[in-house]
């Protein structure tokens, strides 16, 4: 298993050169099954690319990286809870 610090790294750099993101933070990091696969749940978040960064909101965005070649295999948008 890749160590946690590799795994946000590997999330980060996938964000920067696919979405061009910058100013990212660190939301959240959890364990766990893509089919046989261990891996890290990696919640990223970002300034808003609309309407949001005129007020300051931010996207959520998460990332699945296997724990054991560091490689990201799926980006998901991260709805908060309660909707706003």
């Amino acid at each position: 298993m890749i160590p946690v610090k590799l795994a946000v790294a590997k999330a980060v750099e996938f964000a920067e050169a696919m979405l061009g993101a910058s100013n990212i933070l660190l939301e959240e990091v959890d364990l766990g099954k893509d089919g046989p696969n261990d891996v890290w749940m990696v919640t990223l978040s970002f300034p808003g690319r609309s309407g949001l960064a005129a007020l300051g909101g931010r996207e959520y965005k998460t990332f699945t990286v296997r724990g054991d070649t560091g490689e990201v295999t799926h980006m998901r948008i991260r709805e908060l809870a309660g909707g706003g």
